[in-house]
């Protein structure tokens, strides 16, 4: 097992280097680094940025955030999955809405948190609007397909539902919920990015890219697109570390 795993991090290893040598070609290639600068250029970039006094704040401020929008998307789209799966009246009032927020386009629901809220509260609603239908139809999918044969036997036997929600409900959809989760968490990232560069809080990643575009720093932007990156890997580190632990759980 731990020969597949070395392998598997030898052909990431291999398949990030083939995309620096690219990236080396292309800006060679190109010749101007306010186009494409070289690696080398957008490493320097990276080092200075991680020593100046706002890389912190700006990561952290992006984050929270991302993870705010997350949480409260994670809270109201549990809630209504299970509840519109439950009760089918429910499921078909919610499904023009959630129609209606996976076709909008990003850059519409961008505009509107902006006319609505502050620069501060604008990428939290944009992430939660641009994610929540992803995770409430995941978890659609989790409690129809939550075993039929253990509801009838909880309902012969009386179990009251709060139980039947914990016990039967919760470990079927819980692997549905991680799913959602994996796609979602870097989704609401790039979205909430996305939004801070127009909408321009103090201090933010968004703010920070926005800042290296106008002074055409393009090194700057490729070193802020790697820490995004970065960050979004970590997510998706914790919610495979979860999915472990749900397996050995379940």
């Amino acid at each position: 097992m731990k020969h597949f795993i070395s392998k598997d991090k030898l052909y990431t290893l291999g398949a990030v280097l083939c995309l620096l040598i690219l990236w080396e070609i292309v800006s060679r290639i190109v010749g101007a680094g306010i186009l494409v600068p070289r690696p080398g250029e957008t490493w320097q970039e990276l080092v200075q940025i991680i020593h100046s006094e706002n890389f912190w704040p700006a990561v952290i401020g992006t984050t929270t955030r991302s993870l705010i929008g997350f949480g409260l998307t994670l809270f109201a789209a549990v809630l209504f999955a299970v509840m519109a799966g439950l009760w089918k009246p429910l499921y078909y009032l919610f499904s023009p809405l959630v129609v209606i927020t996976k076709a909008a386009p990003p850059i519409s629901i961008i505009l509107l948190a902006l006319i609505w809220l502050g620069t501060e509260k604008a990428p939290v609603l944009v992430g939660f609007l641009v994610i929540f239908p992803i995770i409430y139809t995941n978890i659609i999918a989790g409690v129809d397909n939550v075993d039929p044969k253990l509801i009838e036997l909880a309902t012969m036997y009386r179990i009251r539902r709060l139980r039947k929600l914990s016990e039967i409900y919760l470990p079927s959809i819980m692997p549905y919920v991680l799913a959602a989760c994996s796609t979602a968490l870097g989704l609401n990232l790039r979205v909430v990015i996305m939004a801070e560069v127009l909408s321009q809080p103090p201090i933010s990643m968004g703010t920070s890219l926005q800042s290296a575009r106008i002074f055409l720093n393009t090194a700057g932007v490729f070193a802020w697109t790697v820490v995004a990156i970065a960050l979004a890997a970590l997510f998706d580190f914790i919610v495979s570390s979860l999915r472990k632990k749900l397996e050995v759980w379940r």
